[in-house]
């Protein structure tokens, strides 16, 4: 598929002076107008005028991606790190950084915040915090922990310092100090709704009665923006229901949910189209077909399910084998597909991907992703793709990677939806999750599309239950690694094992330990759930269902 069409000749180019800021003028014209050709033709004029700066390759790369040409946006964001690493000119280092984590160019972000000069760039705090804010999503919590420490010891601490040290402490296992961290944020600022939500969610019970004052005075008070009160009604929902206050804490969750919702643009027509169209494309015949790539230096394992289902547990027990490796969750096939189609989106199972896919080379696709993943082994065996939304891309994953192993988690449907209901996810995740009746279809959605994988690519996805593997995780495990090719370890039932750093919503229950308690949670609010059963019994195989 061909990317945007660029005009042989441009205007806005040939009758601009060469005066530079005329140059910058008249492109910062051109995307504020939508005129994205016009914009990388001058930006492109630009940074050929003065390779030495970052800035022209980067306003450059940024254009492409706004015009949808992921490959030019890709090609120049790598330009202006290399010119950034050259100069040494790091001005803009931070938002450079994120735009190629956005892309998908991890090693390149991460390199470009290694050569800033930790030691300068810690005398600015913002532009500190914006850095390890990068690291973390590039899974460097140590090293974001480093930066952060490194600022606070030049600095006040401030409330954006002291709440990404505690996310970060969180993340590494290091339970108590982030406890402690979210206080010392919530001292400097004690309205500060990210870090009451945050604290409730890693440890409900750290000075418990203290902290649901705290909420409940913030809730009091008059106004509060939106999505702050959002934040305060889910923390507020955590302490109610450790309580076992279930009315007072669905009043709580309720509340937060539709605040949460009317910030978002949800469409389930559009979501069923979408998966309308990955069955249709991955039909039986799709998915018998073996074009992808040969086998690569590493073995690709594909966790997905959906979100709050147990995933991670099941990603921590396998990492624990001695062969394999995990590097969270990636975007990374979502990139590639990106990369095969030249369209920038960040839409999963974007209708314009699905639609250039059968133009796809199936190898260069499977090829690609190896490329953009194989550092992450480290050497092991087989490599850990964790992300829920590969789940989508099962088909595609099956033909590109015929190698590859695919393991799905499911739970009790009705366990799954509160589990996603009482989750404040981050940014437009998961934007079904706000509504009982939206999250209940899009339950059923997942459990069809699911039927049909299995369907089309006979043994392609091996189907666990949450409720096996937390009770007999032994027998679960063996399954597991015999699917994987691997010997048995008896480290991989061991979730306690497991040490590394972990930045998924369930980062501190998996410090944990395997339990069973989650398990038929659903039934604490079965009069609330009520619509939502009787719309999962009737559309799901009874089969699907837990006995708990």
């Amino acid at each position: 598929m061909a990317g945007p069409a660029l005009p042989h000749e441009s205007d806005a180019v040939n009758s601009t002076p060469a005066d530079p800021d005329s140059l910058w003028r008249r492109a910062a014209e051109c995307v504020r107008t939508g005129d994205y050709a016009n914009a990388v033709m001058t930006y492109r004029a630009i940074a050929e005028a003065n390779p030495a700066d970052p800035l022209g390759w980067f306003a450059l790369s940024s254009a492409a991606r706004a015009g949808g040409d992921f490959r030019l946006a890709v090609e120049h964001a790598r330009s202006a790190a290399l010119a950034m690493r050259e100069s040494g000119r790091f001005a803009a280092v931070a938002e450079l950084a994120q735009h190629l984590q956005n892309l998908g160019e991890t090693r390149f972000a991460t390199h470009i915040i290694e050569r800033a000069g930790w030691s300068a760039v810690s005398t600015h705090a913002d532009l500190a915090a914006r850095l390890a804010q990068t690291l973390g999503q590039a899974d460097r919590h140590a090293d974001a922990l480093q930066l952060l420490d490194l600022a606070l010891a030049r600095h006040a601490a401030t409330p954006a310092l002291s709440y990404l040290r505690a996310i970060t402490l969180r993340h590494l296992g290091r339970g108590a100090e982030a406890s402690d961290e979210f206080e010392r944020c919530l001292a400097l600022a004690p309205d500060y709704a990210a870090a009451m939500l945050m604290l409730a969610q890693h440890d409900v019970r750290h000075r418990g009665a203290e902290q649901l004052a705290r909420i409940r005075a913030a809730l009091a008070r008059d106004g509060v923006e939106p999505q702050q009160r959002a934040m305060l009604d889910y923390a507020h929902f955590i302490h109610l229901d450790a309580a076992g206050d279930t009315a007072a804490a669905w009043q709580a969750l309720e509340s937060g949910m539709r605040l949460k919702r009317a910030s978002l643009a949800w469409d389930a027509t559009a979501e069923q189209a979408t998966f309308d169209a990955l069955a249709r494309l991955c039909d039986a015949d799709f998915g018998s077909r073996r074009d992808g790539a040969a086998d690569g230096q590493h073995t690709p394992v594909f966790v997905f399910g959906l979100p709050r289902s147990g995933t991670t547990v099941l990603e921590r027990l396998l990492a624990n084998h001695s062969r394999v490796a995990s590097a969270g969750e990636l975007n990374e096939f979502h990139h590639q597909l990106c990369w095969e189609a030249n369209l920038a989106t960040s839409e999963p199972a974007d209708p314009r991907l699905l639609a250039a896919a059968p133009t796809f080379d199936f190898a260069a696709l499977g090829r690609g992703y190896l490329l953009r993943t194989h550092w992450r082994a480290g050497g092991a065996s087989h490599l850990i793709d964790k992300f829920p939304r590969n789940f989508l891309y099962a088909g595609l994953i099956h033909r590109a990677l015929p190698q590859a192993r695919m393991i799905c988690l499911v739970r009790d449907p009705l366990d799954s939806c509160l589990s996603n209901l009482k989750e404040l996810f981050a940014g437009d995740f998961y934007p079904y999750s706000y509504e009982p009746g939206e999250t209940a279809a899009h339950v059923v959605r997942f459990h069809r599309l699911l039927a049909h994988w299995q369907t089309c690519m006979p043994g392609a996805v091996l189907t666990l239950r949450y409720e096996e593997l937390v009770r007999d995780p032994a027998r679960v495990m063996r399954q597991v690694l015999d699917y994987c090719g691997l010997p048995f370890e008896p480290a991989c039932t061991d979730l306690a094992r497991n040490q590394t750093p972990s930045a998924t919503a369930s980062s501190t229950q998996v410090r944990e330990g395997l339990h069973a308690r989650s398990i038929g949670a659903w039934r604490r609010y079965a009069q609330p759930l009520a619509a939502a059963q009787t719309l999962l019994r009737a559309q799901l195989p009874a089969q699907v269902f837990s006995a708990d």
